[in-house]
């Protein structure tokens, strides 16, 4: 009996325009391509397949107020549909898995079956498609909806991913005859109509193509609500939800796969990969440099001190939406000390931006406040006890959401990975840069050969399609199995 393989890291990257910090596109280094450039995309893809990555991901919302929503990121304000750059990629790579998103809200399944099937053949097997559920009621009126729907997408969203994987099997290996001797072109036997009738879809036919060359197209998703929760256990293959510990990470991946295991049946891996952002400098120090100048290109309130709103405002719905947003990230229009004084319990507006926080001041912060001061620590080395924080480092620190950042040197990012790796809080990390280009040159470049040194991360690619870089095997179909 064999020994079992050796469990490997597993690398996504997530391709985002300008990546992932807003402040990013303001330093002198970093590029303002546009984003309609298909040379500035196959840039980024074949850095990381030359790097051995498992996919690249191209992530997707559908903004309903560009010009608002670009503060929290400009990769809002342009980005390319995915399918159709995820085809364009698909002819300059050859190797790495193509992620490419799609809201089932706004999709047809036979309509996303037929555009996934096909990028799967086109691919030769490297497709796969990244649920969403999230974005806003603004953005549901470009499809003539009043509104996202509610819990109920999600009630949508499991009929249609079950209705879609049905017409990924509806034509069976063998279906094509082509046999010019009989004449016979197909054979019916292996030709499945669906004849759904659901809540939500009645899908009659077939798909005019055979079975997708991994029969069906791995799923991904990220979301750590029940409802998340649910959908990644009943249907996924891949999680990148960035749980912000190492126990909670944990904690997450055995509640999700004890859910597939006992409520859904399902006894398949699960991997989570969740998101991260690494900023690599020379050593410490230069990573927390760049860091702090990533911070100082974020745009703040025309007041910074008092902010942009009136007095009512602090006691509105508006604003107890803004506090329990999921990732906590402040919009343009709450970035001030006065946002930030309601959020900690205690009035930092008199001192200004560079007032350094005493010891005395920094006694009174409330939960939230005290966990913001030890994420400024981590982050920046700056703390209470030396005099270093200033109220405007805990107002920059307090602006972005978003994924986990690991701030340091290339072996100081390499140890996190490999600590989370090794510990069992994640299969692998979908990468993200801060800012392009040098942040993800660095990660390839100086990170990915350490965890090699370490015997973690692959060498070379040892199959060619998405699922073969997991070791997944093509599922049977069910109609052959049910016949």
């Amino acid at each position: 009996m064999g020994s079992p393989a050796k469990r490997e890291m597993h690398l996504g990257y997530m391709y985002w325009l300008n990546g992932t910090h807003w402040g990013g596109w303001r330093l002198p280094e970093a590029p303002t391509a546009n984003a309609f450039e298909l040379d500035y995309a196959a840039k980024a893809a074949k850095l990381v397949e030359d790097a051995k990555f498992d996919f690249f991901f191209l992530g997707d919302t559908l903004p309903g107020d560009i010009y608002a929503e670009h503060w929290g990121t400009t990769h809002n304000a342009g980005r390319l549909e995915p399918f159709t750059l995820a085809s364009q990629l698909a002819l300059q790579t050859s190797k790495i898995g193509l992620v490419v998103t799609a809201h089932p809200t706004y999709y047809e399944p036979y309509i996303l079956a037929r555009l996934t099937a096909s990028l799967d053949h086109l691919s030769k097997g490297r497709l796969s498609w990244n649920v969403v559920l999230g974005a806003s009621d603004l953005a549901a009126q470009n499809f003539s909806l009043p509104d996202l729907g509610g819990e109920r997408r999600y009630a949508r969203a499991d009929e249609f991913i079950r209705v879609i994987r049905l017409l990924w099997d509806s034509i069976e290996d063998g279906a094509y005859l082509q046999d010019k001797k009989s004449g016979q072109y197909l054979d019916p036997t292996k030709i499945h109509r669906l004849a759904h009738k659901g809540e939500f879809f009645q899908v009659a036919g077939t798909l005019p193509m055979p079975r997708p060359p991994q029969g069906q197209i791995p799923l991904l998703y990220a979301g750590a609500s029940e409802l998340s929760r649910e959908l990644t256990a009943r249907h996924c293959e891949l999680n990148f939800t960035g749980p912000g510990t190492i126990e909670d990470s944990i904690a997450f991946n055995t509640d999700v796969r004890e859910r597939a295991r006992r409520i859904h049946g399902r006894d398949v891996p699960i991997f989570f990969l969740p998101g991260i952002s690494p900023i690599i400098g020379d050593d410490r120090a230069d990573a927390v440099d760049i860091f702090e100048r990533l911070n100082d290109g974020l745009p703040l309130d025309d007041d910074p001190v008092d902010g942009d709103k009136d007095e009512q405002f602090w006691s509105s719905d508006a604003w107890a939406a803004i506090q329990q947003a999921p990732r906590g990230g402040l919009p343009l229009g709450v970035r001030s000390l006065r946002s930030l004084s309601e959020r900690i319990g205690v009035d930092l507006r008199a001192g200004g931006l560079d007032a350094v926080i005493t010891a005395e001041t920094a006694s009174r912060f409330n939960e939230f406040g005290r966990a913001l001061l030890g994420a400024v620590a981590t982050r920046t080395d700056r703390t209470v006890e030396r005099g270093t924080v200033r109220a405007g480092d805990l107002l920059r620190n307090s602006i972005g959401g978003g994924f986990p950042q690991v701030i340091g040197s290339a072996q100081d990012v390499a140890d996190r990975l490999i600590e989370w790796f090794d510990r069992g809080a994640a299969e692998g990390f979908n990468i993200n840069s801060p800012y392009m280009w040098d942040q993800l040159e660095r990660f390839t470049s100086r990170v990915v050969p350490i965890l090699r040194d370490k015997g973690v991360f692959r060498t070379d690619y040892t199959a060619d399609t998405f699922r073969g870089h997991f070791g997944l095997e093509v599922p049977p179909n069910r109609f052959a199995t049910d016949s």
